[in-house]
């Protein structure tokens, strides 16, 4: 039974800080008047014992001397540093001073910012495993650093990420940088979702290098927008001879180059505490490779993604996740793909497209809790529709130099009256702990409407995801 692990993303990316700045004590003839029962803040005073620096915590709270409170704020603030995932505990109140004016307090209680985990695949499509370190909050200012090493059958690589949240102490401004190195094993099935045990028709191994960087920036909290640009080489080797097919999905020879530019603006008020994701997020993208931005590939994918988190019963959590792509004139290795982490139910990237539809539903619910380990179910549905939206009379994709880059199976068929439409369905177990940035465990049983099997996922320690 299978287990699905994805070497893309590794660290999770927490809220953007937002830097307060505090101001002396005024005399009492000086200070304004309180506005509709708030109190004006004279200063920011913080307790925070342990890594988290001073101004991290001021600027995490949005709220600094000038601004005005009532404890609806303060419930506000409170909810803002919970979200950012850094602290057990967070407990903001005020103190009057004899002017008028209060001082704001805030007294936080550290998780553990770093942590040294397995990964794990078991399948038999993929199995191995290896070892991540993340660092959540570096040098107490909430900056990020994460490196991994897997080593598998399907995919082994090397990922190394950074993410700062808080460009030269702007707070609407975010910068990342990854680079990977990766092997990977692709295997393409028949496009058939009823399959019981899927064949592989043809094995090709791709390996590649890339490096990215991505500039972002936050206006009101929730207006989103970023630049990504990506290097990377790709090299393919010969196809398996053993399987069925054994011509090229993409040309041998010398590796290529492809590079390309992301855009991305949306709209997003998510929260998560204490596992209980809250808000929603909506965006689109759009993406280029072309020699205008050193690409020797032209291709374009475009997407829409939306996701909610509604909170029920305090603890309970429905969270519904969306997402259209579409691509034109996508490569082998630019191809969208369907199954494992992304269809539950279904063999890891057993379908392949230019033009994907994804939904995921789930229901998560707490069962019980041991200390500070809290023991949680999760119910979930997965659908998919994926197809080719028009394939080439000669079945194969070439760049301008006359090189393959996407040789199609014979028996892919295009148009959306041949899409692959599957659903998967199933139930969970997640494993947390509150003292800890990343969550320890989670297990899924995941049964394909389709094909009537049962398969199971497994995240054991931390996997990149």
């Amino acid at each position: 039974m299978p287990v699905a692990l994805n070497l893309r993303r590794v660290v999770p990316l927490l809220a953007t800080l937002l830097l307060a700045l505090g101001a002396p004590r005024a005399l009492a003839e000086d200070a304004p008047p309180s506005t509709s029962g708030r109190s004006e803040v004279a200063e920011v005073v913080v307790d925070s014992p342990d890594k988290t620096k001073h101004g991290t915590v001021s600027s995490y709270a949005q709220l600094g001397a000038g601004d005005l409170v009532d404890d609806e704020e303060l419930k506000k603030v409170e909810r803002r540093l919970l979200a950012t995932g850094l602290f057990q505990e967070v407990h903001a109140r005020t103190e009057p001073l004899p002017d008028g004016r209060v001082r704001l307090m805030l007294a936080v209680k550290d998780k553990a910012s770093w942590v040294v985990a397995p990964t794990v695949a078991l399948s038999s499509g993929n199995t191995g495993g290896g070892v991540l370190y993340a660092e959540n909050n570096l040098a107490g200012r909430a900056k990020k650093f994460a490196a991994g090493v897997q080593v598998s059958t399907g995919e082994s690589g090397l990922f190394v990420g950074y993410l700062d949240p808080l460009v030269f102490g702007f707070p609407q401004l975010k910068f990342s940088l990854e680079g990977l190195l990766r092997s990977d094993r692709v295997d393409e099935y028949l496009p058939d979702a009823s399959q019981d045990d899927p064949a592989v028709v043809r094995r090709t191994r791709l390996n590649s290098a890339s490096v990215a960087g991505e500039l972002g920036f936050i206006l009101f909290e929730r207006v989103r927008a970023a630049a990504k640009y990506r290097l990377s080489s790709i090299d393919a080797q010969s196809p398996d001879p053993e399987k069925p097919v054994t011509e090229q999905a993409f040309s041998t020879g010398p590796s290529l180059l492809d590079t390309s530019l992301r855009f991305m603006v949306g709209l997003d008020s998510r929260q998560t505490l204490h596992a209980v994701t809250e808000g929603i997020n909506v965006e689109g993208s759009y993406e280029v490779s072309a020699p205008g931005v050193g690409s020797e590939f032209r291709y374009r994918k475009f997407g829409v993604l939306y996701r909610h988190g509604v909170r029920f019963f305090t603890e309970n959590n429905l969270i519904l996740r969306g997402e259209l792509s579409v691509g034109k004139d996508l490569p082998f290795h630019q191809e969208l793909v369907m199954g494992g982490n992304t269809l539950r139910g279904f063999q890891y990237r057993q379908f392949r497209g230019d033009t994907r539809l994804t939904f995921t539903a789930e229901y998560h619910f707490p069962l019980f809790t041991i200390k500070s380990l809290a023991f949680r179910g999760v119910g979930f549905s997965d659908t998919g529709v994926i197809a080719f939206r028009e394939l080439p009379a000669s079945g194969q994709l070439r760049d301008a130099n006359g090189r393959v880059i996407r040789g199609y199976l014979p028996e892919s068929k295009s148009g959306l009256e041949n899409a692959t439409v599957a659903q998967g369905v199933g139930a969970g177990l997640r494993l947390y702990l509150s003292n800890v940035v990343l969550p320890l465990l989670g297990v899924d049983v995941a049964y394909g409407v389709n094909s009537g099997q049962l398969r199971v996922y497994l995240v054991a320690g931390v996997t990149p995801s």
